[in-house]
């Protein structure tokens, strides 16, 4: 399985995980590399991880119906939620 680093692109509203952009989390295995990690948001992982194991397992995303990797996390933001959303990017490294 192929390690991953997930990285926020851009932050609308308030993340209150209190994520900017350029933050970066890497999965190695079965772990969330927290040596190599900034903060990390347990709610972003529910839109992430389809995309994520696809990048693991080498699938083309257009497979599981997504075109890229570029996936939101599930807060809406404003105006819709007084928090944020971020917009992050799943790579492979």
């Amino acid at each position: 399985m192929a390690d991953i680093m997930i990285t926020a692109k851009e932050v609308k509203g308030h993340c209150a995980a209190g994520l900017k952009a350029g933050d970066k989390v890497v999965l190695r295995g079965a772990t969330i590399s927290l040596q190599e990690s900034d903060a990390v948001c347990s709610f972003a992982f529910a839109n992430l991880y389809p995309a994520v194991f696809a990048a693991r397992l080498g699938k083309d995303l257009k497979e599981l119906g997504l075109t890229t990797r570029t996936v939101q996390c599930i807060d809406p933001g404003p105006p819709y939620s007084e928090g944020g959303t971020v917009l992050f990017e799943v790579k492979i490294i």
